[in-house]
């Protein structure tokens, strides 16, 4: 009777144990989170454009961002430091020129080309130093307004950079690259704006 009671708690440990090992597997399985990619690319716009990029910036800035509610103490604050890196290309877009085309004396007159624009800002962000209060915390929504204020932050730094300025003096030598290969097909480039040597 011993020998049987022995031997049915040894089939009731192993057969636990069994269960036991079997429970943990399952759960650590079950714990580990299952990971799903998928990735669709659609493109959503081809367009033709004819632009002349006159002058390139990068621009490596620090921008700081800090809101509170009632006091600035640290569990009403949220606070952040991006650091945007951004390339800025400035130049003249031709489809924004004024052109006079006369086929009879084979003549392309340049009325004008414009001002130097902002063709792209091409900008990365690097978040740093992310701060958030008990009760207050960064949205995505915020998280993507701060993206947007950055951009602008970006942009707002090439009107006050010698950027435009490259860009005007290169006007000239554009207007002598395009006569160089207006000649060399039989036409002549004039130019009547102003500030542009003929």
């Amino acid at each position: 009777m011993n020998k049987t009671k022995n031997i049915i708690l040894i089939l009731v440990a192993v057969l636990l144990a069994g269960l036991i090992g079997w429970y943990v597997g399952f759960k650590k399985q079950w714990g580990v989170p299952q990971v799903s990619e998928n990735s669709s690319v659609m493109l959503e716009r081809i367009q033709k454009v004819f632009k002349f990029v006159a002058a390139e910036g990068e621009i490596s800035e620090i921008y700081d961002y800090k809101d509170y509610q009632y006091y600035d103490i640290s569990p009403f604050r949220k606070k952040i430091l991006v650091r945007v890196n951004a390339k800025v290309l400035v130049g003249y877009d031709f489809e924004k020129a004024k052109f006079t085309i006369d086929e009879a004396t084979r003549t392309i007159t340049i009325d004008s080309l414009g001002p130097a624009d902002v063709l792209a800002i091409d900008h990365d962000l690097d978040y740093y130093d992310i701060q958030e209060g008990t009760f207050n915390y960064f949205s995505e929504e915020e998280l993507n307004e701060i993206n947007e204020k950055a951009k602008n932050y970006a942009a707002g730094i090439v009107k006050e950079s010698d950027l435009f300025k490259v860009a005007d003096e290169q006007k000239e030598d554009l207007i002598e690259m395009l006569s160089v290969a207006a000649s060399s097909a039989g036409w002549k480039i004039l130019v009547t704006e102003q500030g542009i040597k003929d």
